[in-house]
């Protein structure tokens, strides 16, 4: 029997499927405190999280048995990858299953900002109204500058053609063909803090 503790937010049918499987104990604590699964942690033989828990080298010598780190997400900052390699832990994740998420809701933030879209619901919420002071600004005719041009960074790069809005990017690690192939022009750091009316950002935190 493999034991699984569970220690971020995952929705019941992620849940469910791993319970179907015969050979397989769940054990589902999403908002237990680290200190508790420092006293816990050690009968399991895989860690199921996302951004809540620190996976970090004091905790993986706390589980002997641990033989997978799972992060049911994109990122894996919270994951001292390196020590689990070298302890023999596979670390695995979920990469492009946000992809489109983030990129609308990048697009819906632009879309707020541009248009005072927050300003203009509390001025409202006040049962005040001065549309002068709200008219914001088109993203037609824009250029907005994405710096990383991976997954969700050409999604939203498709998404601001479709509002007629040029195209820069930075990624000094892609090929010349996937600017191309997204329409984006290819430019320096310089240029694109210099010609971009809106910057967003894509890239690792570290």
């Amino acid at each position: 029997m493999y034991k699984i503790l569970v220690t971020g937010s995952i929705h019941q049918i992620g849940l469910e499927i791993l319970r179907k499987e015969k050979d397989i104990e769940i054990q589902y604590a999403p908002d237990l405190p680290l200190a508790e699964i420092f006293k816990i942690i050690a009968p399991f033989h895989c860690i199921l999280t996302r951004s809540e828990t620190p996976i970090s080298k004091e905790l993986i010598d706390k589980a002997p048995k641990l033989k997978v780190i799972a992060r049911a997400a994109v990122g894996i900052g919270n994951i001292d990858v390196k020590y689990a390699t070298e302890k023999g832990i596979l670390v695995i994740n979920t990469p492009g299953k946000n992809t489109n998420s983030a990129a609308e809701l990048t697009i819906g933030l632009l879309l707020s900002a541009m248009r005072k879209i927050i300003p203009a619901h509390i001025h409202m919420s006040e049962l005040k109204w001065d549309r002068h002071s709200f008219t914001g600004t088109e993203l037609l005719g824009k250029t907005i500058g994405i710096i990383g041009l991976g997954n969700v960074g050409h999604r939203v790069a498709r998404y601001a053609k479709a509002f007629d809005m040029e195209v820069l990017a930075f990624d000094p690690y892609i090929a010349e063909e996937v600017f191309e192939r997204h329409n984006a022009k290819k430019c320096s750091w310089n240029e694109l803090l210099s010609s971009a009316d809106v910057i967003s950002l894509h890239v690792p935190k570290t």
